[in-house]
């Protein structure tokens, strides 16, 4: 890889322990973010405890132990990379304010005498560090240009097969993988290895979707175009048939988003990817029967007058399909309203000892765990993936203005860009997807420009 010498010896100035080339070339940790990959797609449980109920370690339970030990022991390095880096900068003083909310969720804990819901914020705390960990490491690892494209390959790869598995599983050819009190909790959803809450499924293929065609509308990015559209239908398939109607809305925003900006790309993919799509689900009754039975089950039916779809009336709509999140919401923003002292600061990282059911809001979540200093943090960050700025790679850019802005609204109905248990390696996922998307910014222009 051609890479400045300013840019090396200005690194290596910095702590020879935390050599740029270093880090870089050594392949244990290029096999550890690898694993971490895998992991995310593979959130079947390999270990169990009992804290508070029946609880369960994931591989990147295990695993993350080892990338926190690289990031701490070689925090200067890294430090200045999050430093030159709006994104990570902002995300990560967003988890150092978690970090330091958690002592106010602790003193609750305590006070209430529930100190094992404590212990279960403190597991989030570290799944929160991991995945922003891992896509940092990501993304130091992925200036080797090498090393990025089996990246981008591993998790298109392990996309297409995680989208295989959940098809034939709605073809009853693998059974359902998750034990019985998941498939009683959430009816035998079928998600393969990525979790049985719907939101998981959906949210994967909307991400893997949006990231295929960026990746898609980039000539450089050097990405086999076959398997691009393959990853691409299976997930717009898996997206279908996951009943996520947040996932339905965030992919619905994308694909206005990519008509707004750049009609005629849209138009072209709109042709020949929908009439490739459209004939492959018409000519196999199986498929279409799948898909109509859902978003009957799931839209159709939900709606009780048609007037209000054809009249675009929003809010009747959200009532209809939001399964009583309208009611959640309002009672979480009352919650806020007759305790104003929270505003400021908010109640402590995931502290459900207050308020134990979920908002379904993420604007509302962030204030009422982590106040305005919170809000403000975590939604700087989101914002500076539309400041970056994309001079040759549009399609990449496409891609992650297209998907922040996709979550930005769907963020409204859920908190699927957080740490709760139902939602598994979720912001793991975005984090990856958004590292692997800045990463083909990598070139001696944009090094010297950032780094030395």
């Amino acid at each position: 890889m051609q890479t400045s010498k300013v840019y090396y010896n200005h690194l290596n100035q910095l702590n020879p322990k935390s050599d740029f080339t270093f880090l870089v070339r050594k392949n244990s940790y290029f096999f550890l973010v690898l694993t971490m990959i895998f992991s995310y797609f593979y959130n079947l449980p390999v270990l169990s405890y009992s804290v508070k109920g029946d609880n369960e370690l994931r591989l990147y339970d295990l695993i993350g132990i080892i990338v926190l030990y690289v990031f701490f022991t070689n925090f200067k390095f890294y430090y200045y990379i999050i430093n030159k880096n709006n994104a990570f900068k902002w995300f990560y003083y967003f988890v150092v304010w978690c970090s330091l909310t958690i002592l106010v969720t602790f003193f609750f804990s305590v006070f209430k005498n529930r100190l094992s819901d404590f212990l279960q914020s403190v597991l989030y705390l570290y799944h929160l560090w991991v995945f922003f960990v891992t896509s940092l490491m990501f993304f130091v690892i992925s200036f080797n240009k090498n090393k990025l494209k089996i990246f981008v390959y591993f998790i298109l790869l392990l996309s297409a097969l995680s989208c295989t598995i959940i098809i034939l599983q709605n073809f009853n050819i693998i059974p359902f993988l998750w034990s019985s009190a998941y498939k009683f909790s959430y009816s035998g959803f079928l998600s393969g290895t990525l979790g049985p809450n719907k939101i998981v499924s959906g949210m994967y293929a909307l991400m893997m979707a949006v990231f295929s065609i960026g990746l898609l509308s980039n000539r450089k990015s050097g990405v086999n175009k076959t398997l691009l559209i393959v990853v691409l239908i299976f997930n717009l398939y898996v997206l279908l048939v996951s009943g996520s109607r947040t996932s339905y809305v965030g992919i619905l925003v994308f694909l206005s988003f990519f008509a707004f900006f750049k009609t005629t790309r849209f138009i072209f993919f709109a042709v020949i990817i929908g009439s490739f799509f459209s004939f492959l689900i018409l000519s196999n009754e199986l498929l279409y029967a799948k898909i109509d039975e859902v978003i009957n089950k799931r839209v159709v039916n939900k709606i009780e007058n048609e007037e209000d779809f054809e009249n675009a009336n929003v809010g009747k709509l959200y009532e209809d399909l939001g399964a009583g999140r309208d009611n959640i919401s309002l009672g979480y923003l009352n919650y806020i309203l007759r305790n104003p002292e929270i505003i400021p600061f908010g109640l402590g990282f995931n502290n459900r000892i207050t308020r134990k059911i979920a908002a379904h809001n993420m604007y509302l979540t962030t204030i009422k765990e982590l106040g305005l200093v919170g809000f403000v943090l975590y939604f700087g960050w989101l914002i500076q993936y539309f400041l970056i700025s994309f001079k040759r790679n549009s399609g990449n850019e496409l891609a992650m203005k297209g998907l922040t802005l996709s979550m930005l609204i769907t963020l409204f109905f859920g908190e699927h860009l957080y740490i709760y248990r139902p939602l598994f390696a979720t912001l793991g996922m975005f984090l990856l997807v958004m590292s692997a998307l800045l990463s083909y910014l990598h070139d001696n222009e944009f090094i010297k420009k950032k780094y030395s």
